[in-house]
Parts: structure tokens; sequence; C-alpha cells
């Protein structure tokens, strides 16, 4: 069981952007989705993690420029900012 006062702590980190609660989102605090197959997701994300290669498609909106046709091996980690990911393959992508 976890003690009350963790978890007050970690919902005021998760709200706080200081360099604490940036810490906790680089190990994957905030949670991540799976995305398995060609699949559009909106949001906002920090981190794609490919478990097989994956395809950055089209209709991909984020911080890194000439980004849409990029292919992503397995294992590897892109990190920027992302609203909307198109991809197909299967990857973890990481909330932001």
């Amino acid at each position: 069981m976890i003690p009350h006062a963790v978890i007050i702590v970690y919902i005021i980190n998760m709200i706080d952007p200081s360099t604490q609660s940036s810490l906790l989102k680089t190990i994957g605090a905030t949670g991540g989705i799976r995305i398995v197959g060609d699949q559009t997701i909106s949001g906002n994300f920090m981190a794609i993690h490919a478990l097989t290669e994956t395809s950055v498609l089209s209709g991909t909106e984020g911080n890194i420029q000439n980004f849409i046709g990029t292919e992503i091996l397995a294992g590897d980690v892109i990190v920027g900012e992302w609203t909307t990911l198109h991809i197909s393959g299967e990857a973890i992508i990481y909330k932001g």
C-alpha cells in the first residue's frame, strides 16, 4: 500500500513544471499509449519508443521538421513534442 503523502506529492509534482516534475516525465510517470498497426492519436506526447520498425506518416504534427517519412528502428527512442501522431508499426508513445 502506498502512503497517502506519497500520492499527494506525486500529484502535485505532475502539475508542477519544476525540474522534479520534468524528471518524472522522463521516466514515463505520465504514462503512455501502445500503438499497433496504422493509427493516428492526438494529445500531448513527448517520446516515441519503437518496438518494431515504425514509420511516421502524414498528419503528424510536432516540433521536428521533415519528420514525416522517417523510419524509426526497433528499440530506438525519439524525443520531441507532438500533438498528433500518425504512425505505422508497434510503439509506445509517452505522454508529455
